[in-house]
């Protein structure tokens, strides 16, 4: 799972404009957001710049605000069940609102 569409429809930033920006079809960003195809390294990069996210927090771990853990939640659990960072067990995550 990674937060390309969350990231985009946020930003209010159709699928035709961001392949326009990032120099790839419209396809390949659909493909990118199903997560049937992967992004290269420094395309990952670039696209964490581009939103001013974190890298895992682009690829759909949950970042601890307090201590920068990062880990991937389970697939069929939802963030709303998640209570707090299993490291240090703050409540918030990165991309929360506060």
């Amino acid at each position: 799972m990674n937060r390309i569409k969350e990231l985009r429809l946020k930003n209010n930033i159709s699928q035709v404009d961001l392949a326009k920006l990032f120099g790839v079809t419209r396809q390949a960003i659909s493909l990118y957001e199903q997560g049937k195809r992967q992004l290269k390294d420094e395309d990952i990069i670039i696209l964490a710049k581009y939103f001013e996210v974190s890298i895992p927090y682009l690829k759909g771990y949950m970042v601890c605000t307090r201590c920068q853990g990062y880990f991937i939640p389970e697939n069929d659990i939802v963030r709303e069940q998640i209570e707090c960072c299993p490291y240090c067990m703050n409540p918030y995550f990165e991309g929360d609102k506060q």
